[in-house]
């Protein structure tokens, strides 16, 4: 805790400024306690971050040493928490607590971090306080050590030289400026395997933009902003009178848009665990002639929940748009005038905007229910699109899913989404890690330049449901698969032309 409050309190020469935050000069004789070597192929990583979060301090520390509500007020980073071994008190304030997480980067190429780690949260000055974590390898000692191998063969933990990362000291100091809001200092101190780490995302990892402070914060003060709006009685937007909803219809489309957020983040980066998974690779062209690229699409399919026959099939890839900023591609994908341009299921038509809820003070953050003349195909249902947006420069996300209208108006006046069925598609837009990408955009019509060497990681997903297949069903699966593969690379083929990119190149 000492040298994290180090960490996280001074300056020059213990940290440098560069154009995206700070970085640690690593000079190791101003840190007071070491951990040992780095291991093998190891690099290390050291980022700092400060700003402003609409949430009082104790309501912070609250979530923070809760492990669930911690993994929710950070959906696109931890993939899935546990807790044991809690211990409050002796400090006045304190609370420690084991903990394991898996963290993840939108994108079916990366693998999910495992860290073991211990939470030591305290109050450190009146209206201050510090969350601490550092992972237990440094604790329990290096491989081959007597309390290591106790804890491995006793399947307590498995410590970081089994996986890929390990924590040093990082954290967050919390300080209450008593207005409802709290100025947070946000380090991550790291040590990660860099041959787990495609070529390709190398420098997203390196400029610290991958699971670094800035990424820690923004994810936090988006989800403040979001939970606070959920909370108040702003109305949403509508286009008439008819799309006019209840503040308890506009908390059923947030909350519906919460679990669709958790089904995509699932199956972009999500590990496959069902016993019914089965996993493919499945060729796919961008362009013709000179101008093809081959990429590899990841097809998963599993059985629906409650289902003996329907499959879920999930084709999702990853491509690099060099010196194309992420702006430019969000700007593109949320213009609803040009979105038949690449969504098939607006059958090349523009949508119009029913409702829609901000969920940030930047433009481009909002949940928006979407209105075609589009109908389910089989009972010739009318069908709505729920899709969120959501920006900041560490990522964009545009996540959508049908919901028959039907349920859709149902939860919008107020009824229970428990039993509406969600299968999303959407983008996941991150910076390549290549020049500066900061950005806050003021409008929907500000315009992005290259006038950066910033490029794109764009991540597509595309979900589609196969009623009446058995995962035996090999012919079935092989057409859907062309069907999806197919559409996936339209949309990045409009996409590419809409943005002006040069090159896709395949992750």
């Amino acid at each position: 805790m000492d040298q994290f409050l180090l960490l996280a309190t001074k300056g020059e020469p213990l940290w440098l400024p560069t154009p995206d935050g700070e970085v640690l000069s690593y000079q190791k004789k101003m840190l007071p306690v070491h951990h040992g070597i780095c291991p093998d192929e190891f690099v290390m990583e050291a980022t700092r971050e400060t700003g402003m979060v609409r949430a009082s301090a104790a309501s912070l520390v609250a979530i923070l040493t809760h492990a669930k509500r911690w993994s929710e007020m950070f959906p696109g980073i931890v993939a899935g928490v546990s807790a044991r071994g809690a211990i409050s008190g002796g400090v006045i304030g304190s609370h420690l607590q084991l903990m394991t997480a898996e963290l993840q980067v939108p994108s079916p190429r990366l693998l999910n971090c495992r860290i073991n780690f211990l939470r030591y949260t305290k109050q450190v000055a009146k209206g201050q306080w510090a969350m601490m974590d550092v992972s237990v390898d440094g604790i329990l000692g290096p491989p081959g050590s007597r309390i290591a191998d106790a804890a491995v063969a006793n399947n307590t933990v498995v410590p970081a030289w089994y996986t890929s990362c390990r924590l040093l000291p990082s954290g967050c100091l919390i300080e209450d400026m008593g207005n409802g809001y709290c100025k947070i200092t946000w380090v991550v101190h790291a040590e990660y395997n860099e041959t787990t780490v495609p070529t390709m995302f190398r420098p997203l990892f390196r400029s610290g933009k991958a699971l670094g402070a800035h990424r820690w914060l923004a994810s936090l003060q988006r989800q403040c902003e979001y939970l606070a709006v959920l909370h108040s009685s702003q109305a949403p937007r509508g286009v008439n009178t008819a799309a006019a909803i209840s503040s308890m219809g506009k908390r059923g489309i947030l909350e519906l848009a919460q679990r669709m957020m958790e089904v995509f983040y699932s199956a972009v980066s999500g590990p496959v665990t069902q016993p019914s998974s089965k996993i493919y690779e499945w060729p796919a062209s961008v362009g013709t002639g000179a101008r093809r690229t081959d990429a590899a699409v990841r097809m998963v399919t599993w059985k629906k929940a409650g289902s003996v026959v329907d499959l879920v099939l999930s084709a999702t890839t990853t491509v690099w748009l060099p010196n194309t900023p992420p702006q430019l591609v969000f700007q593109y994908l949320c213009d609803g005038q040009r979105r038949g341009e690449w969504d098939a299921f607006a059958n090349g038509a523009a949508v119009t905007e029913l409702c829609s809820v901000d969920t940030g003070h930047l433009n481009g953050n909002a949940v928006s229910v979407l209105y075609s003349n589009v109908t389910d195909g089989t009972d010739r249902k009318k069908v709505l699109i729920l899709q969120e947006e959501c920006t900041d420069a560490s990522c964009s996300m545009v996540v959508y899913a049908p919901v028959e209208e039907d349920s859709m108006r149902a939860v919008m006046n107020g009824g229970d989404h428990g039993s509406v069925f969600l299968l999303p598609s959407g983008f996941a837009i991150l910076p390549d890690g290549h020049g500066r990408a900061r950005h806050a955009p003021t409008s929907s019509s500000t315009v992005v330049g290259r006038d950066n060497t910033a490029g794109s990681l764009l991540t597509v997903a595309c979900q589609a449901l196969l009623p009446g297949s058995s995962p035996s069903d090999n012919h079935a699966a092989d057409g859907a698969f062309d069907d999806v593969g197919k559409l996936l690379c339209r949309a990045l083929k409009k996409i590419k032309a809409a943005v002006k990119a040069n090159i896709i190149i395949p992750a």
